[in-house]
């Protein structure tokens, strides 16, 4: 267990770590809420990403996304077809590596 506070410096000391772990929860709280107040500019970034900096994007741009969204819904119906969309949708991100 610990001490009982006994001087104002130790007060002064926790109120101040109080303080700060509380900012620290606020800027975290606020971060993490971000993407949910302003979903357009997430879509903005992933679409604008795709063409500048290739050493911070994901190498998922707005097209495949798209592909993959619709191969997990109709991938079955298209039988073979599919399968071979998979895994060139696989590939695809390994080979845009190589290209650059």
């Amino acid at each position: 267990m610990s001490l009982p506070l006994s001087r104002s410096a130790d007060l002064a000391m926790r109120k101040d770590l109080v303080r700060l772990r509380m900012e620290m929860n606020r800027q975290q709280v606020l971060y993490h809420s971000q993407p949910l107040a302003h979903p357009f500019q997430r879509i903005k970034g992933m679409v604008g990403s795709s063409g500048g900096d290739h050493e911070h994007s994901s190498g998922k741009g707005p097209l495949l996304i798209a592909a993959t969204v619709g191969l997990s819904l109709f991938g079955r119906r298209l039988g073979k077809l599919g399968k071979l969309a998979k895994v060139g949708m696989m590939l695809y991100p390994l080979v845009r590596r190589l290209r650059h």
